[in-house]
């Protein structure tokens, strides 16, 4: 597990998977725009494709833990 307070929209689907919770990037980045995940924001340029995800490492964690009612595990 690393420090850094923040992860990638791919970290956080490898996190997801190694607890057992199936998940994409598609997917996890399209709930993330619409504000369904309380632990990251995203946005997306005006006619723009591509968007832009703020993970924040901590707040994921706790959500996992909660969501799992147990410990997750961390990667």
């Amino acid at each position: 597990m690393t420090d850094w307070p923040t992860m990638t929209l791919h970290d956080c689907c490898e996190a997801l998977r190694a607890n057992q919770i199936a998940s994409s990037e598609d997917i996890l980045g399209q709930m993330i725009l619409e504000e369904k995940l309380p632990f990251a924001v995203g946005t997306r340029m005006d006619g723009s494709s591509r968007a832009t995800f703020l993970i924040f490492r901590p707040a994921f964690y706790r959500w996992l833990d909660g969501m799992l009612d147990t410990d997750a595990i961390r990667i």
